[in-house]
């Protein structure tokens, strides 16, 4: 199983509601924003091109399915490569009030890859994940310590012999979503500085900087007649690429349908890239 981000530990997600009215159902936990009493979801992508300014669609080709129990505390997700082929499995368990407790991977053959248990304290906040190999022994282990708008957090990866690997330490301020990381492996050592700021326009900007040269940003402006574009950018402000999303959703407020296209640089010629269409079915 792969290390979540920092980002993930700290929950810095950026959510964005398919619209007010989706406030009206019941969100289904977990990391899809989906809501009401969904049962199945499938996803299909197909690509795009444009002849002679006419758009065409290529075949579907199945990129996940996920299925929910009743109250959503259980979900199992199936991810696909592009031949058809099963890559791995997913199931994840959550409480009643939404909170994961454990996550288990299968691989192709259908055998345990790892699995992650999350701990919790007597006020339901996250205290612990703790990632493990197939065979029992520990992959790293996250520790979250909070006091009033500032959460730290400890990350000690391991090998399959129990020896320490690489550590991550980070402290989040909740209240202004900036963040500092130090992460510790053979390697070196590499210092982030990341964060979320909402704009007066009501768009979103996610910037991350670090020590080795890795610079990211981007502006995810808000939904408007779902429309949506995401920009993103080089470290000296000019502009690399606009990813545009335009969404389709059902009566439920989720999402069924999302077109992709991409302008490069500054530009607003606008390219098409693909099509992502869900199949919700619900109980």
């Amino acid at each position: 199983m792969r290390r979540p981000s920092v980002l993930l530990f700290f929950g810095l997600i950026i959510i964005t509601s398919a619209s007010a009215g989706a406030q009206q159902e019941t969100r289904r936990p977990g990391f899809f924003v989906v809501y009401g009493p969904a049962h199945t979801i499938r996803d299909e992508r197909v690509a795009l091109q444009n002849e002679n300014g006419t758009l065409t669609e290529g075949p579907r080709v199945l990129l996940m399915t996920l299925t929910f129990n009743e109250d959503g505390t259980r979900q199992e997700s199936t991810v696909y490569q592009p031949t058809g082929e099963i890559n791995h499995r997913r199931i994840d368990l959550y409480e009643p009030d939404g909170r994961i407790t454990e996550t288990s991977v299968f691989g192709a053959n259908d055998t345990l890859q790892g699995r992650s248990v999350t701990l919790y304290d007597d006020q339901k906040q996250r205290s612990e994940i703790v990632m493990y190999r197939a065979d029992g022994s520990i992959v790293h282990r996250t520790t979250f310590h909070r006091t009033g708008n500032n959460m730290e957090s400890e990350t000690v990866g391991y090998d399959a012999k129990g020896l320490i690997i690489d550590q991550t330490k980070g402290t989040l301020d909740l209240r202004t979503r900036q963040s500092q990381v130090i992460s510790v492996n053979a390697g070196g050592t590499i210092q982030t500085q990341q964060g979320i700021t909402d704009n007066p326009d009501g768009s979103q900007e996610f910037r991350a900087d670090r020590s080795n040269g890795e610079f990211q940003r981007e502006v995810s402006g808000p939904a408007r007649n779902g429309t949506s574009d995401r920009v993103i950018y080089n470290r000296d402000g000019t502009v690399r690429s606009t990813e545009r999303l335009i969404s389709e959703f059902d009566s439920h407020h989720n999402l069924i349908k999302t077109t992709h296209l991409t302008a490069k640089g500054d530009s607003t010629d606008f390219e098409p890239v693909d099509i992502t269409y869900r199949t919700i079915t619900y109980y």
